[in-house]
């Protein structure tokens, strides 16, 4: 069929050109009984009736061969598009290399204005627009393929409800390429923004907008990718890592502190109260009753720490070493732990005890201090024996240099003078009680131990810093020890330290028996024979001033009240009965008077009328 067959051709201004022609396309309403044409009227190309495809039969010189398509929109040849560019990137261009296609968002070129008012657009057809993206991928398949490439960069349209007239195509200068890395992409708006890029392609730009509207959801990172991590993504990845971390580390702390409280532990215990054998155990200063239950566990005194936790309640353990029989239940470890009985390493000294034992008048023995330290360190277990003789204390402080043993700067003269001798350490071990000496030390440990510690006494009580007699600390201690020896009643302290001071301002002999007493055989209160006439550094009868050393360890009483002796003029002094009874005077005469008081009374023998 020809153009001018054609019912839609112009000639016959879109009419059938006969009546069987018209017939042949259109059917007319037929009256009843009549048989009419079996072709249903066709609408026209334009007709807004329009409600679906409509196939077209077209025969021509450019479709030889009848062919059925749906329509579709069409535009002029060589007319751009109003709803979408295709862009075609060059394989080349000079002064700029890619290694991988990438999309991002580029700043926009400055755009000259055109140089003149573009022309008309031609008349678009009427056919009604796609408006699905497939539709627009599917009609504009033939175009992009067809269409070369068009230098022009026109602006995308915003969406409205009519198209905008399209410009005629303005060539822009070439744009300059400048990377931007990942970090200054910024999301797009939507797709109306501005794309200036020539050389971007419509699936580029499709991608990079729906890319764009989720790349916080819908960011996959790939190998080819090296754009950053969505903060949302990043911070939500940040969020669990930190609070996994805090779980296990609350489970972590849980676990420790239910161990802490014992919650895991065994309760064992024993039901013997005697048990057998024996251990050595130590008590630290600042141990706690589960450190405490711990080590007697340890040791298979008691079954469990639990069991010994648990049996002690509200009593509390001193620290120090203790001797105990293993097996035994952890209530009778605690009763055991109560008291001293059962104790190693502790002793008392008392106030003017010597290092050497003394035999008294009356046979006894007083124990001395070398002889204290061998009792509280001797102790024997199932593993071994422990502690220090008296000789081995005595060889120690006779060998041993003043930095091994301790010696403070203000007793080493005195200490270096008497050589070999044991006596130089006299009076540098202080009364009071020791706790904890350790049976495991060797004599030389121990006696540097005592003497340390009892320099830090001596310097808590005031040796150093409260002496107001005019006295060396050294010489403040002698007189300390000759008071210790002297007084027995606590007012008479103040007054026996007055005398001394008083003697010595005069220049006059002590002539004290606590002196004289220090270096005899058998100590007596009523001096009299060898005793008194023994010429020796400690005999104050026999040369005036103190001794050469402390007779004995010295208390914080007696150093107090030598530090701060009372007001009088006494020079005299002695004590008239067993209960400690002391009678002071200023002259000779007075003196013998009161000494017959002490004859009278059977205390004193020697001189008496």
């Amino acid at each position: 069929m020809s153009d001018q067959d054609d019912p839609r051709s112009e000639s016959a201004g879109g009419q059938p050109s006969s009546e069987g022609e018209r017939r042949r396309y259109f059917a007319e309403s037929m009256g009843a009984g009549q048989s009419g044409n079996r072709h249903r009227r066709r609408r026209a190309p334009g007709d807004p009736t329009t409600t679906g495809s409509i196939p077209i039969v077209r025969v021509g010189d450019s479709l030889p061969d009848p062919t059925i398509e749906y329509r579709t929109p069409e535009r002029p040849a060589g007319e751009p598009s109003p709803y979408f560019e295709v862009r075609h990137r060059p394989t080349e261009v000079e002064g700029l290399s890619f290694t991988s296609p990438r999309t991002y968002r580029p700043e926009p070129p400055v755009v000259e204005p055109p140089a003149a008012e573009p022309p008309a657009a031609e008349q678009l057809q009427t056919t009604p627009e796609p408006t699905g993206l497939f539709d627009i991928l599917d009609a504009t398949h033939e175009d992009i393929a067809a269409t070369p490439p068009i230098p022009a960069t026109p602006q995308i349209p915003a969406e409205s409800p009519e198209p905008p007239t399209p410009q005629a195509p303005v060539a822009p200068p070439v744009p300059e390429y400048e990377y931007r890395p990942p970090e200054s992409v910024s999301g797009l708006a939507g797709m109306d923004d501005e794309v200036t890029d020539p050389n971007l392609r419509l699936p580029e730009i499709l991608d990079s907008a729906d890319a764009d509207a989720g790349i916080d959801a819908e960011y996959v990172p790939g190998a080819d990718d090296d754009r950053p991590m969505p903060a949302r993504k990043r911070n939500r990845k940040v969020i669990v890592s930190v609070l996994a971390i805090a779980m296990v580390m609350v489970l972590v702390l849980a676990g420790v502190a239910l161990n802490a409280l014992g919650v895991f532990e065994s309760s064992t215990d024993y039901d013997d109260a005697t048990g057998h054998g024996a251990a050595l155990v130590e008590v630290q200063s600042d141990a706690s009753i589960r450190d405490i239950g711990q080590t007697l566990a340890d040791a298979g005194v008691v079954g469990s720490k639990k069991a010994f936790v648990n049996a002690t309640g509200n009593d509390t353990v001193a620290a120090g070493f203790y001797k105990l029989p293993k097996g035994i239940s952890a209530a009778a470890a605690v009763e055991k732990m109560q008291g001293n009985a059962n104790r190693v390493g502790f002793m008392i000294i008392p106030e003017g005890r010597q290092l050497d034992s003394k035999k008294g008048a009356d046979g006894k023995t007083t124990p001395g201090i070398f002889q204290l330290i061998a009792d509280a360190t001797a102790v024997k277990t199932d593993d071994a024996t422990y502690g220090v003789t008296v000789e081995d204390l005595m060889k120690a402080a006779d060998t041993a240099s003043a930095d091994e043993l301790g010696i403070p700067s203000w007793a080493r003269e005195t200490f270096d003078k008497l050589g070999n001798d044991h006596r130089r350490i006299e009076g540098l071990i202080a009364s009071g009680a020791w706790e904890n000496l350790n049976p495991e030390s060797s004599p030389v440990e121990l006696l540097h131990s005592l003497i340390t510690d009892s320099a830090k006494r001596f310097t808590a009580w005031g040796l150093e810093s409260d002496n107001k007699t005019g006295l060396t600390p050294y010489q403040t201690l002698v007189t300390a020890s000759i008071v210790e020896r002297e007084a027995s009643v606590e007012g008479d302290f103040a007054k026996v330290s007055r005398v001394i001071l008083n003697r010595l301002t005069d220049d006059q002999r002590l002539e004290m028996d606590s002196t004289a007493n220090y270096t005899a055989n058998i100590q007596n209160i009523d001096l009299s024979g060898a005793a008194y006439k023994d010429e020796n550094a400690w005999n104050t009868y026999q040369h005036k001033g103190l001794p050469i050393t402390p007779i004995g360890s010295v208390g914080e009483r007696a150093l107090h009240a030598t530090l701060n002796p009372a007001d009088g003029d006494w020079r005299y002094f002695v004590t008239v009965d067993r209960d400690g009874k002391t009678l002071f005077s200023r002259t000779f005469e007075q003196h013998k008077k009161n000494r017959q008081v002490a004859c009278d009374n059977k205390l004193l023998v020697t001189g008496c009328e």
